[in-house]
């Protein structure tokens, strides 16, 4: 179904009437996937600022995506409430993924230049949030929601991840190209996002999103894994 959300999967639970388990369930995978890899990268180092703040990404994407998916299991009882600690807490991890790869910034006034704008683009992008949900009735399309984080975290991504990558590929070691290659993984999220490509009730757009994101993570891991061997680390 294309353009348009199949109907939510309700069901009945101790009493209470749930929605979306399906939902759920991915982001208990993404929450579990993204805690491992928090603890194996400060098994790696966890005095270095690049694993440090790596470990925060993991930590705060982890737990974005807990509290998604309680949102979308109780939003009969807690209505988009429960949307909004997830969607603030998303851009936040993207916050702390810039910070991992800005610390590998070899020139400090320029990464001190860097740091603030993305301190800037983040408390902007939550004071926008913040408006969208006291100005706009989401309740007709959630999606609006959405659009601030979505461009937050892409500007967020496209920098850390494409430029940075890119760069630390050619300055630092050759397997940063993994970063960049995990950025073009997750473009096909806005589409399928915006455009609402449900394959099938039980794997509707979010699930389709969800499967994008894991791959992601493990190949924000098996770059960091490759940095790791960088002598420059």
């Amino acid at each position: 179904m294309i353009g348009q959300d199949f109907p939510k999967i309700a069901f009945d639970f101790a009493g209470l009437a749930l929605l979306e388990p399906n939902a759920m369930i991915g982001d208990i995978v993404l929450f579990t996937t993204s805690l491992f890899f928090a603890a194996q990268v400060r098994k790696i180092n966890n005095t270095q600022a690049f694993y440090r703040y790596w470990r925060l990404f993991f930590l705060w994407f982890g737990w974005s995506f807990l509290f998604g998916g309680f949102g979308h299991l109780f939003y009969n009882y807690l209505a988009l409430w429960g949307k909004y600690p997830s969607w603030i807490m998303g851009m936040i991890a993207t916050f702390w993924l810039t910070k991992a790869m800005l610390s590998l910034w070899p020139h400090q006034k320029q990464k001190q230049g860097f740091t603030m704008s993305a301190i800037i683009l983040l408390v902007l992008g939550i004071l926008l949030e913040c408006f969208v949900f006291v100005n706009i009735d989401l309740t007709i399309d959630q999606s609006k929601g959405l659009f601030v984080p979505t461009l937050v975290s892409g500007i967020g991504l496209i920098f850390s991840l494409v430029f940075l990558g890119a760069y630390y590929q050619k300055t630092i070691n050759t397997d940063f190209k993994i970063f960049w290659i995990a950025a073009l993984i997750l473009l096909p999220n806005a589409f399928i996002q915006s455009q609402k490509i449900n394959l099938h009730q039980w794997f509707d757009r979010n699930d389709f999103s969800h499967v994008l994101l894991l791959v992601s993570l493990f190949l924000y891991y098996l770059g960091i894994k490759k940095a790791d061997q960088s002598p420059l680390l």
